[in-house]
């Protein structure tokens, strides 16, 4: 199960392994938390207190991480901190990704990732930042919004290109 929770947090970030570094599928996987339970009727996993899952590059911290199953194959993860926080270097000449939201869910049938409440997506000095960010998977369209607020708006930062010096 531990397993399984945690190759379904690496899609949830990466939906194809060759965005992320080929090390890190080979990596051991290790999940820690104060307390575990498993709910066999219902088929929910609950890893609670200061929950810390890693795997070569990749770092997950969440206050609680909920893992729901139907027929023994994992539905949907949710990851609640305040903020739960993702991390990755998805290739070798790449810079960290960072990912956090209050709640991070992954919807395994639509294949999508919600950053939920407070949520941010950073790599190479570009910022997005809004209520909600919302991340498809299979079309690989990434979806910023305010969430319910109208006053509330979306954040971009796009850093400038770095030029080389002509001495």
């Amino acid at each position: 199960m531990r397993h399984n929770l945690f190759i379904l947090l690496l899609l949830a970030a990466y939906h194809s392994s060759s965005l992320a570094l080929p090390s890190d599928a080979q990596q051991p996987i290790n999940i820690e938390s104060d307390r575990a339970e498993r709910y066999e009727k219902t088929g929910t996993t609950i890893y609670e207190g200061a929950v810390v899952i890693t795997q070569g590059t990749i770092k997950i911290h969440a206050d609680k991480v909920t893992v729901y199953t139907a027929n023994n194959q994992v539905v949907r993860i949710v990851c609640v901190g305040e903020p739960a926080r993702y991390q990755q270097q998805p290739n070798p000449n790449d810079n960290m990704m960072y990912a956090k939201g209050d709640t991070i869910e992954y919807h395994l049938a639509s294949d999508r990732i919600d950053l939920l409440k407070n949520a941010s997506v950073e790599q190479n000095g570009t910022v997005i930042t809004g209520e909600k960010i919302h991340y498809d998977l299979k079309a690989e369209v990434v979806k910023a919004s305010s969430g319910d607020n109208p006053r509330q708006r979306i954040q971009m930062v796009i850093p400038p290109n770095k030029q080389k010096d002509a001495n």
